[in-house]
């Protein structure tokens, strides 16, 4: 499992996909087509692979249905410790 490293004062996402990711959404569920969109990708394997797949490794997003992982209106929201460094960044 993936950690946040360390950098200064507060704790980022493990890699530059995962911190795009958290920076482009907010505080409110969000689905897949919607993420891909905002972040410019195309294919829903890349988006998942390189994107989503990291972020809930290093505990950056979770699952609206966390023990469906296929749900048909599964949606991703951003963790506390997430929202904690996104704010310490944008803010």
């Amino acid at each position: 499992m993936a950690e946040w490293t360390s950098k200064k004062e507060f704790d980022r996402p493990s890699t530059a996909q995962a911190e795009k990711l958290v920076a482009i959404m907010n505080d409110d569920y969000i689905d897949v087509s919607e993420m891909m969109k905002l972040c410019g990708i195309v294919r829903r394997k890349t988006m998942h692979d390189s994107y989503i797949s990291p972020a809930q490794e290093d505990g950056s997003i979770e699952r609206k249905y966390p023990e469906q992982p296929n749900h048909p209106k599964q949606m991703y929201c951003l963790t506390e410790k997430a929202k904690t460094w996104k704010k310490s960044v944008f803010e």
